[in-house]
């Protein structure tokens, strides 16, 4: 054993006593010290010396007199060997540690990560459940929501005993705004009107859109707010304040329908349809005002269905037709143009009248397709007759807002001149004055355009509308049609005389003609020749006849004097 080995070198007189720690405690562990050396060191601690000695010098170990220094150095090598263990034991601890606190660590920012990705899962579902029940664009209620609220409201209202009223708030000729500025300014228009709607309304109303250019409001009566028609005419000023879009301003009008809760035979879920069908009764009164729902309303509603349903087949089945109203020089007495009217022959409804159907199509927008086919029907038909030798005849059609938008107008104005042959002074284009008046910059230029390919451009009806002089000098216009409610009375009115008089002057120092409407006695007629009026039209000469009856008129009257034209027509 290396212990017993070098015992006396270790221990020599004179020596000094080494390190025991060099001998290591593996050298004292794995030399299997005897049975009898451990037994003699355990009875030197407890036995005593004289024990201890007799066994160490029979197992050949050392005198037992150096038997406590032997003690004292194993004692300082399990020491240092239970020191160096402790370090190594502090270090694995230190470690360990060091990678529990990494654990530690790796496992917060787990946790921190699982509870942001709920977080924002939860978010991710507020906003879709946001996005489900709200508008993208204007961020109001939509469809599902305004549901939920107007059955609240009807609850509360059910509760209370105080009405409610649903609005349903369409935009009038929003379509002209996408068509002629674009879709991204009738965004614009869109946002500024919801807030305007959002911000007339108190925090107990609701205001949703319900689709395209609709929206809906839900008013309530409670002590600070009082019912009443003074709140639907607030949001119709509020609406129609203008909207700059892009470097232009713009002026927007609604149409409103109002149904009240309750009311006898109102149902809760027809509310909304109701305000619908008031809606369209405002629009066909001319737009920009308001009506409440009455039961009558629903004939109106079921008719409107009907028409519409008829109208979208009415082109393909080939039922539109033209009738031709002539147009007479007073000087000359010629017929020297007529204006194209549109009628519909329907195979059931008979021969339906325009005021039964074209708002419709306006709405709806299949005016569009029926304005083009007027205006190439109308072009081929006045080519034919010049062809048969009638005249350089000028033929009228009427343009309606939604053509006066369309992109595709002046295209569509010089395909027709080049299809049919016809020359472009023989076409005139009539508008009316509520083309002009929601961007005026915008007409300007269009009808400048529209002039340069050559057309004659009238204003009809002219003083019914939104009449403004300044725009008379700053648009090529070439005829002042007067509208048929001032003729009536114009021997009868003295208003209405000096209103015709006046348009008449008026035209005539700003170089432009002036044709008469709706003229039908020969004291109109002597009046609007007085007053130097240079065209007219009316049932004194002719009601609208169908193309082969208006050739046959032609031919009958077109080479006679003044007076025997229209006396021979009023004698018919």
């Amino acid at each position: 054993m290396v212990f017993v080995t070098h015992w006396r070198t270790l221990f020599t007189p004179g020596t000094p006593l080494r390190p025991f720690c060099t001998l290591g405690t593996t050298d004292l562990l794995h030399r299997r010290l005897s049975l009898s050396f451990t037994a003699a060191a355990a009875l030197t601690f407890t036995g005593g010396p004289a024990n201890a000695a007799s066994l160490l010098a029979a197992a050949g170990l050392p005198d037992a007199r150096q038997l406590p220094l032997i003690l004292l150095g194993l004692a300082i090598a399990i020491g240092a060997g239970a020191i160096a263990a402790l370090r190594v034991l502090a270090q694995r601890a230190r470690h360990l540690q060091q990678l529990l606190d990494q654990r530690s660590a790796e496992l917060e920012r787990a946790h921190q990560c699982i509870a942001d990705d709920a977080k924002a899962r939860s978010a991710s579902e507020q906003r879709i459940h946001h996005i489900a029940q709200h508008d993208v664009l204007t961020g109001l209620p939509s469809r599902s929501l305004l549901q939920d609220q107007l059955s609240l409201a009807i609850g509360a209202s059910e509760r209370s005993g105080q009405p409610l009223w649903v609005m349903l708030i369409d935009l009038d000729r929003f379509k002209y705004v996408n068509d002629s500025m674009g879709h991204k300014a009738g965004d614009v228009l869109l946002m500024t009107v919801a807030a305007r709607l959002r911000s007339a309304l108190q925090d107990s109303d609701t205001v949703a859109r319900l689709s395209g250019d609709e929206f809906v409001v839900i008013m309530s009566q409670h002590p600070a707010q009082q019912l009443g028609p003074h709140l639907v005419q607030q949001l119709m000023d509020s609406v129609a304040q203008p909207v700059l879009l892009g470097a232009k301003e713009y002026s927007v009008t609604c149409s409103i329908g109002v149904a009240v809760y309750p009311t006898a035979g109102a149902l809760a879920d027809s509310l909304i349809e109701h305000a619908d069908i008031a809606m369209y009764s405002a629009k066909k009164l001319g737009r920009n005002n308001f009506q409440f729902y009455t039961p009558a309303m629903n004939d109106e509603a079921q008719e409107r269905v009907r028409i519409e349903s008829a109208l979208r087949k009415a082109l393909e089945r080939d039922e539109f037709v033209l009738h031709y109203q002539p147009q007479v020089d007073l000087a000359s007495g010629k017929i020297v143009g007529m204006e194209a009217l549109l009628r519909w022959q329907h195979p059931e409804l008979g021969m339906v009248p325009p005021m039964r159907f074209i708002s419709v199509a306006e709405d709806t927008g299949l005016i569009v397709p029926i304005g083009a086919w007027v205006m190439r029907t109308a072009c081929l038909q006045n080519r034919a007759w010049q062809d048969a030798g009638m005249g350089a005849l000028r033929v009228a059609v009427n343009l309606s807002a939604r053509q006066f938008g369309s992109p595709e107008l002046l295209d569509n104005i010089r395909a027709v001149l080049e299809d049919s042959g016809l020359d472009a002074h023989c076409l005139e284009i009539e508008l009316t004055e509520s083309l002009f008046m929601s961007d005026v910059t915008l007409a300007v230029e269009l009808l400048h355009s529209m002039k340069a390919i050559g057309v004659n451009l009238s204003i009809d009806d002219f003083g019914t509308g939104y009449s403004s002089l300044s725009y008379l000098s700053r648009f090529p216009i070439d005829v002042l049609k007067i509208d048929r409610s001032f003729v009536t009375n114009i021997t009868r009115d003295a208003n209405d005389a000096a209103l015709v008089a006046s348009i008449i002057n008026l035209a005539h120092n700003l170089k432009l003609s002036v044709i008469a409407e709706g003229v039908e006695t020969e004291e109109q007629l002597g009046y609007l020749r007085r007053h130097g009026c240079d065209e007219m039209q009316g049932y004194y000469v002719s009601r609208p006849l169908p193309a082969q009856e208006f050739e046959r008129f032609l031919r009958e009257h077109n080479n006679l004097a003044d007076d025997q034209v229209l006396l021979a027509a009023s004698a018919d």
